[in-house]
């Protein structure tokens, strides 16, 4: 098989001898190589799954060098590990980018929709990241940190408005309530959506319906506390 000159370049790291603007180029085309790599490996393991899946096939869809995927992510469960990685990444600016809603049950619905929307565009890579999580103890604590450090915190954040404008009891615990709500949100982004099939009138109906009850919930669960 022919070899890409520009890949030859991206193999050589060394930086000696190579000036500012080159350090920049280099490190530039080096990022945008990465990238390439996650696009196609997403597409790639969504249609093989991670057992069918091949480094071969995830570098010629990117157009690059097979080695790369061993220097850059240490083989193919490294790069499924960067992968989940980038889209937790993505996930998180998309959700502190997003202004909170006027009431707290608005929110609540807008980030059940973001779920269900999420899963629907990654429907069949969720299915290959789940199950490979199931056996994969690495892969399961990656996703463990992204639930537990970032994106709990980050609606547990969101939710502290609804705390200062009074709409939430100081006694109501934001951490307890920010992990029903994810826990709601994967239920019917995943399971509801992708393992069942449900259509999105139908999941409509159950989040607003799962918004009211919580936020019922947190209101009963805060005059019982006090």
């Amino acid at each position: 098989m022919a070899t890409n000159p520009e890949t030859e370049l991206l193999e050589d790291e060394t930086e000696a001898g190579c000036t500012e603007p080159c350090l920049v180029a280099r490190r530039r085309d080096k990022e945008a190589t990465k990238q390439a790599l996650l696009g196609a490996a997403v597409a790639v393991f969504a249609k093989r799954g991670f057992d069918g899946a091949t480094t071969k096939e995830v570098a010629a869809r990117a157009g690059v060098n097979e080695g790369l995927i061993q220097r850059y992510f240490g083989g193919k469960a490294g790069l499924l590990q960067a992968i989940v990685g980038n889209m937790c990444g993505e996930r998180l600016t998309a959700c502190r980018m997003a202004p909170p809603s006027d009431d707290l049950q608005t929110e609540i619905a807008t980030v059940l929709r973001h779920e269900i929307v999420q899963a629907q565009e990654n429907r069949d890579f969720m299915r290959v990241l789940l199950s490979r999580a199931l056996v994969d103890p690495a892969l399961a604590a990656t996703l463990k940190a992204h639930y537990k450090d970032s994106r709990l915190p980050q609606l547990v954040h969101r939710l502290t408005h609804f705390r200062q404008n009074g709409t939430l009891d100081p006694a109501v615990d934001l951490e307890a309530l920010a992990a029903t709500i994810t826990t709601f949100a994967f239920g019917l982004g995943f399971m509801q959506q992708v393992v069942l099939c449900e259509d999105r009138q139908y999941l409509e109906g159950i989040i607003d319906s799962i918004a009211a009850t919580v936020v019922r919930g947190a209101k009963l669960g805060a005059a019982a506390g006090g």
